[in-house]
Protein backbone atom coordinates (compact mmCIF):
# COMPACT_ATOMS: atom_id res chain seq x y z
CA UNK A 1 0.00 0.00 0.00
CA UNK A 2 2.72 2.10 0.85
CA UNK A 3 4.51 1.99 -2.57
CA UNK A 4 1.35 2.36 -4.15
CA UNK A 5 0.72 5.69 -2.53
CA UNK A 6 4.69 6.55 -3.37
CA UNK A 7 4.69 6.02 -6.99
CA UNK A 8 1.26 8.45 -7.18
CA UNK A 9 3.40 10.78 -5.11
CA UNK A 10 5.90 10.12 -7.51
CA UNK A 11 3.60 10.76 -10.76
CA UNK A 12 2.30 14.30 -9.11
CA UNK A 13 5.59 15.51 -8.59
CA UNK A 14 6.87 14.49 -12.24
CA UNK A 15 3.68 16.04 -13.42
CA UNK A 16 3.96 19.06 -11.66
CA UNK A 17 8.25 19.63 -12.44
CA UNK A 18 6.77 19.29 -16.33
CA UNK A 19 4.15 21.54 -15.92
CA UNK A 20 6.76 23.96 -14.15
CA UNK A 21 9.40 24.08 -16.37
CA UNK A 22 6.92 24.74 -19.32
CA UNK A 23 5.50 27.90 -17.55
CA UNK A 24 9.36 28.34 -17.22
CA UNK A 25 10.25 28.35 -20.74
CA UNK A 26 7.24 30.12 -22.01
CA UNK A 27 8.22 32.88 -20.04
CA UNK A 28 11.82 32.90 -20.66
CA UNK A 29 10.45 32.99 -24.12
CA UNK A 30 8.22 35.88 -23.69
CA UNK A 31 10.63 37.72 -21.85
CA UNK A 32 12.91 37.38 -24.97
CA UNK A 33 10.36 38.47 -27.33
CA UNK A 34 8.95 40.91 -25.29
CA UNK A 35 13.08 42.03 -25.18
CA UNK A 36 13.37 41.99 -28.81
CA UNK A 37 10.19 44.07 -28.98
CA UNK A 38 11.71 46.70 -27.34
CA UNK A 39 14.71 46.73 -28.93
CA UNK A 40 13.39 46.93 -32.32
CA UNK A 41 13.85 50.45 -33.13
CA UNK A 42 17.68 50.32 -31.65
CA UNK A 43 20.42 50.29 -34.15
CA UNK A 44 22.45 47.14 -33.91
CA UNK A 45 26.26 47.25 -34.67
CA UNK A 46 28.47 44.07 -34.77
CA UNK A 47 30.15 43.03 -31.48
CA UNK A 48 33.58 44.71 -31.27
CA UNK A 49 32.59 47.43 -33.66
CA UNK A 50 33.14 50.78 -32.73
CA UNK A 51 29.82 52.17 -33.69
CA UNK A 52 29.66 55.65 -35.68
CA UNK A 53 27.06 56.71 -33.43
CA UNK A 54 28.07 57.32 -30.27
CA UNK A 55 23.97 57.22 -29.40
CA UNK A 56 23.02 53.80 -31.46
CA UNK A 57 21.65 52.55 -28.27
CA UNK A 58 19.25 55.54 -27.27
CA UNK A 59 16.47 54.77 -28.20
CA UNK A 60 13.97 57.15 -26.97
CA UNK A 61 14.07 61.07 -27.08
CA UNK A 62 14.09 61.09 -22.78
CA UNK A 63 17.67 58.51 -23.21
CA UNK A 64 18.70 61.63 -25.26
CA UNK A 65 18.24 64.43 -22.71
CA UNK A 66 19.94 62.44 -19.84
CA UNK A 67 22.67 62.04 -22.19
CA UNK A 68 22.58 65.66 -22.62
CA UNK A 69 22.58 66.54 -18.99
CA UNK A 70 25.89 63.66 -19.01
CA UNK A 71 27.77 65.89 -21.55
CA UNK A 72 26.96 68.92 -19.99
CA UNK A 73 28.56 67.15 -16.53
CA UNK A 74 31.24 65.53 -18.50
CA UNK A 75 32.12 68.94 -20.27
CA UNK A 76 32.74 71.04 -17.06
CA UNK A 77 34.05 67.85 -14.42
CA UNK A 78 38.07 69.25 -15.61
CA UNK A 79 37.21 72.87 -16.19
CA UNK A 80 37.26 75.59 -13.48
CA UNK A 81 33.04 76.34 -13.70
CA UNK A 82 33.73 78.59 -10.23
CA UNK A 83 35.32 81.13 -12.58
CA UNK A 84 32.16 81.39 -14.34
CA UNK A 85 28.81 83.49 -12.58
CA UNK A 86 26.03 81.92 -12.71
CA UNK A 87 23.82 84.05 -15.40
CA UNK A 88 20.58 81.91 -15.57
CA UNK A 89 18.89 84.06 -18.24
CA UNK A 90 21.99 84.25 -21.06
CA UNK A 91 24.35 81.16 -19.50
CA UNK A 92 23.93 78.61 -22.61
CA UNK A 93 25.44 74.99 -23.57
CA UNK A 94 28.89 74.67 -24.50
CA UNK A 95 29.37 74.28 -28.57
CA UNK A 96 30.46 70.58 -28.10
CA UNK A 97 27.30 69.24 -25.84
CA UNK A 98 25.09 71.12 -28.33
CA UNK A 99 26.86 69.10 -31.07
CA UNK A 100 26.22 66.07 -29.41
CA UNK A 101 22.87 66.69 -28.90
CA UNK A 102 22.24 67.71 -32.40
CA UNK A 103 23.62 64.56 -33.43
CA UNK A 104 21.05 62.25 -30.92
CA UNK A 105 18.63 64.39 -31.68
CA UNK A 106 18.52 63.40 -35.52
CA UNK A 107 17.17 60.53 -34.60
CA UNK A 108 13.78 61.13 -33.79
CA UNK A 109 11.34 63.61 -35.53
CA UNK A 110 7.63 64.61 -33.75
CA UNK A 111 6.22 62.40 -37.10
CA UNK A 112 7.82 59.24 -35.91
CA UNK A 113 8.04 59.24 -31.71
CA UNK A 114 4.61 58.52 -30.28
CA UNK A 115 2.63 61.18 -28.51
CA UNK A 116 3.56 60.01 -25.15
CA UNK A 117 7.37 60.97 -25.94
CA UNK A 118 6.56 64.65 -27.76
CA UNK A 119 7.68 66.44 -24.36
CA UNK A 120 10.90 64.87 -23.63
CA UNK A 121 11.68 65.60 -27.69
CA UNK A 122 10.46 69.24 -27.50
CA UNK A 123 13.08 69.35 -24.17
CA UNK A 124 15.71 67.65 -26.42
CA UNK A 125 15.34 70.59 -29.00
CA UNK A 126 15.81 72.81 -26.43
CA UNK A 127 19.38 71.38 -25.50
CA UNK A 128 20.34 71.48 -29.37
CA UNK A 129 19.20 74.78 -29.95
CA UNK A 130 16.66 74.33 -32.10
CA UNK A 131 13.32 76.10 -30.41
CA UNK A 132 11.20 76.02 -33.71
CA UNK A 133 11.13 71.97 -33.64
CA UNK A 134 10.43 72.15 -30.38
CA UNK A 135 7.76 74.60 -30.29
CA UNK A 136 6.26 72.23 -33.15
CA UNK A 137 6.70 69.27 -31.18
CA UNK A 138 5.73 70.84 -27.67
CA UNK A 139 2.11 71.98 -29.77
CA UNK A 140 1.59 68.43 -31.14
CA UNK A 141 2.09 66.95 -27.84
CA UNK A 142 -1.05 69.26 -26.35
CA UNK A 143 -3.02 69.29 -29.25
CA UNK A 144 -2.71 65.77 -28.65
CA UNK A 145 -3.92 65.46 -25.18
CA UNK A 146 -6.65 68.05 -25.80
CA UNK A 147 -9.33 65.61 -24.49
CA UNK A 148 -7.88 64.79 -21.85
CA UNK A 149 -9.28 66.02 -18.53
CA UNK A 150 -8.34 69.52 -16.83
CA UNK A 151 -6.11 67.92 -14.52
CA UNK A 152 -3.97 66.24 -16.82
CA UNK A 153 -3.34 69.04 -19.21
CA UNK A 154 -2.44 71.22 -16.11
CA UNK A 155 0.01 68.62 -14.84
CA UNK A 156 1.38 68.67 -18.33
CA UNK A 157 1.58 72.23 -18.73
CA UNK A 158 3.20 72.45 -15.46
CA UNK A 159 6.04 70.31 -16.43
CA UNK A 160 6.54 72.29 -19.16
CA UNK A 161 6.97 75.66 -17.91
CA UNK A 162 9.71 73.82 -15.10
CA UNK A 163 10.97 72.99 -18.36
CA UNK A 164 11.64 76.03 -20.06
CA UNK A 165 12.95 77.38 -16.72
CA UNK A 166 15.59 75.00 -16.03
CA UNK A 167 16.54 74.73 -19.33
CA UNK A 168 20.12 76.82 -20.86
CA UNK A 169 19.32 79.87 -21.24
CA UNK A 170 16.21 79.99 -19.78
CA UNK A 171 13.31 80.36 -22.15
CA UNK A 172 11.31 82.92 -20.04
CA UNK A 173 8.79 84.51 -22.47
CA UNK A 174 7.82 80.65 -23.58
CA UNK A 175 7.69 79.85 -20.03
CA UNK A 176 5.40 82.95 -18.36
CA UNK A 177 3.21 82.05 -22.04
CA UNK A 178 2.84 78.60 -20.54
CA UNK A 179 2.23 79.53 -16.95
CA UNK A 180 -0.70 81.88 -18.63
CA UNK A 181 -2.76 79.24 -20.37
CA UNK A 182 -1.98 77.17 -16.39
CA UNK A 183 -3.52 80.33 -14.95
CA UNK A 184 -6.19 79.79 -17.47
CA UNK A 185 -7.65 76.45 -16.36
CA UNK A 186 -8.52 78.24 -13.11
CA UNK A 187 -9.16 76.60 -9.61
CA UNK A 188 -9.00 73.12 -11.55
CA UNK A 189 -5.24 73.87 -11.91
CA UNK A 190 -4.42 75.62 -8.50
CA UNK A 191 -2.33 72.80 -7.41
CA UNK A 192 -0.12 73.34 -9.86
CA UNK A 193 -0.55 76.97 -10.72
CA UNK A 194 1.37 77.01 -7.00
CA UNK A 195 4.04 75.12 -8.30
CA UNK A 196 5.12 77.29 -11.43
CA UNK A 197 4.31 80.74 -9.92
CA UNK A 198 6.90 79.30 -7.26
CA UNK A 199 9.75 78.08 -9.99
CA UNK A 200 9.19 81.45 -11.51
CA UNK A 201 9.50 83.27 -7.85
CA UNK A 202 12.24 81.19 -7.22
CA UNK A 203 14.05 82.34 -10.78
CA UNK A 204 13.08 85.77 -9.74
CA UNK A 205 15.20 85.49 -7.05
CA UNK A 206 18.55 83.98 -8.76
CA UNK A 207 18.17 87.35 -10.90
CA UNK A 208 17.96 89.99 -8.47
CA UNK A 209 14.40 90.77 -9.59
CA UNK A 210 12.76 91.35 -6.51
CA UNK A 211 9.11 92.86 -7.74
CA UNK A 212 8.87 90.19 -9.84
CA UNK A 213 9.38 87.19 -7.15
CA UNK A 214 6.96 89.01 -4.80
CA UNK A 215 4.39 89.46 -8.11
CA UNK A 216 4.89 85.59 -8.36
CA UNK A 217 5.04 85.06 -5.18
CA UNK A 218 1.44 86.36 -4.05
CA UNK A 219 0.15 84.45 -7.38
CA UNK A 220 1.41 80.88 -6.18
CA UNK A 221 -0.29 82.33 -2.60
CA UNK A 222 -3.55 83.19 -4.71
CA UNK A 223 -3.78 80.08 -6.44
CA UNK A 224 -3.40 78.02 -3.15
CA UNK A 225 -6.69 79.79 -2.10
CA UNK A 226 -7.94 78.18 -4.80
CA UNK A 227 -7.36 74.78 -3.94
CA UNK A 228 -9.64 72.43 -2.23
CA UNK A 229 -9.69 71.45 1.65
CA UNK A 230 -8.00 68.40 0.76
CA UNK A 231 -5.54 69.95 -1.32
CA UNK A 232 -4.61 72.37 1.36
CA UNK A 233 -4.51 70.03 3.62
CA UNK A 234 -1.88 67.54 1.99
CA UNK A 235 -0.03 70.22 0.23
CA UNK A 236 0.44 72.13 3.09
CA UNK A 237 4.33 72.06 2.87
CA UNK A 238 3.63 73.67 -0.93
CA UNK A 239 1.79 76.20 0.88
CA UNK A 240 4.57 76.65 3.53
CA UNK A 241 6.73 77.44 0.19
CA UNK A 242 4.70 80.11 -1.10
CA UNK A 243 4.22 82.45 1.94
CA UNK A 244 8.74 81.45 2.55
CA UNK A 245 8.91 82.51 -1.49
CA UNK A 246 7.75 85.89 -0.47
CA UNK A 247 9.17 86.63 2.78
CA UNK A 248 12.68 86.70 1.43
CA UNK A 249 11.91 89.42 -1.36
CA UNK A 250 9.81 91.15 1.17
CA UNK A 251 12.67 91.34 3.62
CA UNK A 252 15.51 92.47 1.05
CA UNK A 253 13.34 95.32 -0.26
CA UNK A 254 11.28 96.08 3.41
CA UNK A 255 12.79 94.65 6.31
CA UNK A 256 13.44 91.65 8.40
CA UNK A 257 10.27 92.43 10.56
CA UNK A 258 8.31 93.24 7.28
CA UNK A 259 8.95 89.45 6.64
CA UNK A 260 7.83 87.96 10.05
CA UNK A 261 4.87 89.80 8.76
CA UNK A 262 4.21 87.80 6.27
CA UNK A 263 5.12 84.79 8.24
CA UNK A 264 2.41 85.35 10.88
CA UNK A 265 0.03 85.32 8.01
CA UNK A 266 1.11 82.16 6.75
CA UNK A 267 1.12 80.84 10.39
CA UNK A 268 -2.61 82.25 10.80
CA UNK A 269 -3.87 80.20 7.30
CA UNK A 270 -1.82 76.97 8.09
CA UNK A 271 -2.38 75.45 11.38
CA UNK A 272 -6.00 75.13 11.14
CA UNK A 273 -5.07 73.02 8.41
CA UNK A 274 -4.11 70.16 11.43
CA UNK A 275 -6.42 69.32 14.26
CA UNK A 276 -5.67 71.44 16.83
CA UNK A 277 -3.54 70.03 20.12
CA UNK A 278 -2.39 67.37 17.55
CA UNK A 279 0.93 66.00 17.33
CA UNK A 280 0.73 66.80 13.53
CA UNK A 281 -0.29 70.43 14.38
CA UNK A 282 2.73 71.26 16.72
CA UNK A 283 5.15 69.42 14.64
CA UNK A 284 4.16 72.29 11.44
CA UNK A 285 3.93 74.94 14.47
CA UNK A 286 7.77 73.66 14.73
CA UNK A 287 8.57 74.18 11.29
CA UNK A 288 6.88 77.43 10.54
CA UNK A 289 8.82 78.67 14.17
CA UNK A 290 12.32 77.57 12.52
CA UNK A 291 10.90 79.70 9.33
CA UNK A 292 11.09 82.82 11.43
CA UNK A 293 14.64 82.42 12.91
CA UNK A 294 15.92 83.44 9.56
CA UNK A 295 14.12 86.66 9.20
CA UNK A 296 14.27 87.34 12.87
CA UNK A 297 18.03 87.40 12.74
CA UNK A 298 17.96 90.17 10.33
CA UNK A 299 18.94 93.51 12.03
CA UNK A 300 20.56 91.89 14.72
CA UNK A 301 24.00 93.16 16.63
CA UNK A 302 24.20 91.06 19.53
CA UNK A 303 25.85 87.90 17.93
CA UNK A 304 28.79 86.86 19.81
CA UNK A 305 32.21 86.53 18.70
CA UNK A 306 33.13 83.23 16.72
CA UNK A 307 34.17 80.79 18.77
CA UNK A 308 36.91 78.36 17.91
CA UNK A 309 40.14 76.09 20.00
CA UNK A 310 41.56 75.94 16.31
CA UNK A 311 41.86 78.21 13.58
CA UNK A 312 43.25 78.05 9.98
CA UNK A 313 44.41 81.00 7.74
CA UNK A 314 43.78 83.65 9.98
CA UNK A 315 47.74 84.81 10.61
CA UNK A 316 46.90 85.63 14.58
CA UNK A 317 44.06 87.35 13.98
CA UNK A 318 41.08 85.50 15.44
CA UNK A 319 38.63 87.73 16.39
CA UNK A 320 35.70 87.15 13.73
CA UNK A 321 33.66 89.07 12.79
CA UNK A 322 36.74 91.82 13.14
CA UNK A 323 35.32 95.37 14.04
CA UNK A 324 34.77 97.23 10.70
CA UNK A 325 35.05 94.54 7.98
CA UNK A 326 31.92 93.13 6.33
CA UNK A 327 31.94 89.13 6.88
CA UNK A 328 30.19 86.22 5.43
CA UNK A 329 29.88 83.31 7.93
CA UNK A 330 29.16 79.72 6.62
CA UNK A 331 29.18 76.24 8.27
CA UNK A 332 31.67 74.09 6.54
CA UNK A 333 29.41 70.51 6.74
CA UNK A 334 31.40 68.47 3.38
CA UNK A 335 32.27 68.39 0.08
CA UNK A 336 29.59 71.41 -1.35
CA UNK A 337 30.69 72.71 -4.72
CA UNK A 338 28.24 74.34 -6.28
CA UNK A 339 28.30 76.49 -2.60
CA UNK A 340 32.34 76.87 -3.08
CA UNK A 341 32.22 78.21 -6.35
CA UNK A 342 29.73 80.86 -5.41
CA UNK A 343 32.33 81.56 -2.46
CA UNK A 344 34.90 81.60 -4.68
CA UNK A 345 33.16 84.49 -7.28
CA UNK A 346 32.18 86.36 -4.14
CA UNK A 347 35.66 86.56 -2.72
CA UNK A 348 37.30 87.07 -6.17
CA UNK A 349 35.02 90.01 -6.78
CA UNK A 350 34.95 91.76 -3.14
CA UNK A 351 37.80 90.06 -1.10
CA UNK A 352 39.96 92.64 -2.19
CA UNK A 353 37.16 95.28 -1.37
CA UNK A 354 37.40 93.86 2.67
CA UNK A 355 35.17 90.84 2.16
CA UNK A 356 35.82 88.54 5.13
CA UNK A 357 35.19 84.87 4.29
CA UNK A 358 34.99 82.63 7.61
CA UNK A 359 34.23 78.68 7.49
CA UNK A 360 32.75 76.78 11.05
CA UNK A 361 32.49 73.78 11.78
CA UNK A 362 32.95 71.17 14.39
CA UNK A 363 34.98 68.36 15.36
CA UNK A 364 32.83 64.24 15.10
CA UNK A 365 35.31 61.83 15.84
CA UNK A 366 36.12 61.09 12.10
CA UNK A 367 37.67 62.57 8.87
CA UNK A 368 36.17 61.54 5.47
CA UNK A 369 35.10 58.60 6.93
CA UNK A 370 38.08 57.70 8.32
CA UNK A 371 38.43 57.56 12.42
CA UNK A 372 40.50 60.28 14.11
CA UNK A 373 42.84 59.24 16.77
CA UNK A 374 41.94 62.54 18.27
CA UNK A 375 39.90 65.24 18.01
CA UNK A 376 43.21 67.91 17.32
CA UNK A 377 44.61 65.35 14.71
CA UNK A 378 41.07 65.65 13.17
CA UNK A 379 41.01 69.49 13.06
CA UNK A 380 44.40 69.69 11.36
CA UNK A 381 43.19 67.57 8.80
CA UNK A 382 40.42 69.67 8.09
CA UNK A 383 42.31 72.40 8.06
CA UNK A 384 44.63 71.23 5.72
CA UNK A 385 42.07 69.80 3.56
CA UNK A 386 39.99 73.02 3.22
CA UNK A 387 43.13 75.37 3.12
CA UNK A 388 45.66 73.24 1.09
CA UNK A 389 43.32 70.91 -1.17
CA UNK A 390 40.23 72.64 -1.59
CA UNK A 391 41.74 75.64 -1.47
CA UNK A 392 38.94 77.73 -0.32
CA UNK A 393 39.04 81.17 0.27
CA UNK A 394 38.74 82.70 4.03
CA UNK A 395 39.77 81.42 7.06
CA UNK A 396 38.21 77.96 9.00
CA UNK A 397 37.50 77.93 12.54
CA UNK A 398 37.63 74.73 14.53
CA UNK A 399 35.35 73.54 17.53
CA UNK A 400 36.67 70.44 19.57
CA UNK A 401 33.13 69.50 20.16
CA UNK A 402 32.25 67.68 23.60
CA UNK A 403 30.71 64.31 24.04
CA UNK A 404 29.42 60.89 25.33
CA UNK A 405 28.20 57.53 24.96
CA UNK A 406 25.22 56.59 25.06
CA UNK A 407 24.20 53.25 26.73
CA UNK A 408 24.80 51.23 23.38
CA UNK A 409 28.12 52.93 23.08
CA UNK A 410 27.30 55.33 20.62
CA UNK A 411 28.98 58.76 20.75
CA UNK A 412 26.84 61.98 21.40
CA UNK A 413 27.83 65.15 20.06
CA UNK A 414 26.76 68.46 22.45
CA UNK A 415 25.63 71.34 20.93
CA UNK A 416 29.06 73.57 20.16
CA UNK A 417 29.17 77.20 20.79
CA UNK A 418 28.80 78.33 17.73
CA UNK A 419 25.76 76.11 16.21
CA UNK A 420 23.95 77.94 19.47
CA UNK A 421 25.01 80.90 18.02
CA UNK A 422 24.67 81.00 14.57
CA UNK A 423 23.40 77.48 13.67
CA UNK A 424 19.63 78.44 14.27
CA UNK A 425 19.40 80.92 11.25
CA UNK A 426 20.77 78.40 8.79
CA UNK A 427 22.71 78.71 5.46
CA UNK A 428 25.07 82.11 5.58
CA UNK A 429 25.27 85.19 7.53
CA UNK A 430 26.57 88.56 6.09
CA UNK A 431 26.98 90.98 8.84
CA UNK A 432 28.69 94.59 8.19
CA UNK A 433 31.25 96.79 9.49
CA UNK A 434 28.90 97.83 11.86
CA UNK A 435 28.36 94.18 13.10
CA UNK A 436 24.72 94.29 11.79
CA UNK A 437 23.19 90.89 10.19
CA UNK A 438 22.74 92.26 6.71
CA UNK A 439 21.57 88.53 5.22
CA UNK A 440 20.69 85.00 5.65
CA UNK A 441 20.29 82.58 3.41
CA UNK A 442 22.16 79.31 1.19
CA UNK A 443 25.32 80.40 -1.02
CA UNK A 444 23.38 77.83 -3.96
CA UNK A 445 24.46 79.34 -7.26
CA UNK A 446 21.21 80.56 -7.85
CA UNK A 447 21.32 82.80 -5.06
CA UNK A 448 24.35 84.20 -6.38
CA UNK A 449 23.06 87.31 -8.00
CA UNK A 450 21.36 88.48 -4.51
CA UNK A 451 24.53 87.89 -2.38
CA UNK A 452 26.21 90.30 -5.00
CA UNK A 453 23.38 92.73 -4.71
CA UNK A 454 23.71 92.59 -0.56
CA UNK A 455 26.93 92.66 -0.65
CA UNK A 456 27.50 96.14 -2.94
CA UNK A 457 25.04 97.76 -0.65
CA UNK A 458 26.52 96.64 2.22
CA UNK A 459 30.74 97.81 1.21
Amino acid sequence: MRSKSLSIVAAQCKHACMFALCTLALSGWGSILRAQSSEQRRVQVPTGAEPADPFFRYATPGECVRAAERLQQRYWRDKRPDTVVYAPATDSVPAPVVAGVHACASRFSSRTVPVSELRDLATLYLWARQDTLARQAIDQFFRAIQSLPSFDRAWQLSLWAQTLFSVHPTRVAWARATIAELDALGARAARDRVDVHLRASDYALSINDRAVAVSEARAAIAAGHQMSMNDRIDGVRRLESAYMALAMPVALMQTGAAALSVLDTMTTELAPLRPAGSGDQRQLLTALANDRIRFAALGRTDFPRVHADAWYGADGDTVRPRPGKLTLLTFFYGVDYPTFATLRRLHEQYGARGLDIVFMTTTQGYFRSMPMPEPTVEADSMGSYIRNFLKLPGVLAVELTSFSHIADGRRRNEETANLKAFGQAGGALLIDRRGVVRWVDDLRPARESMWDAVIQSAL
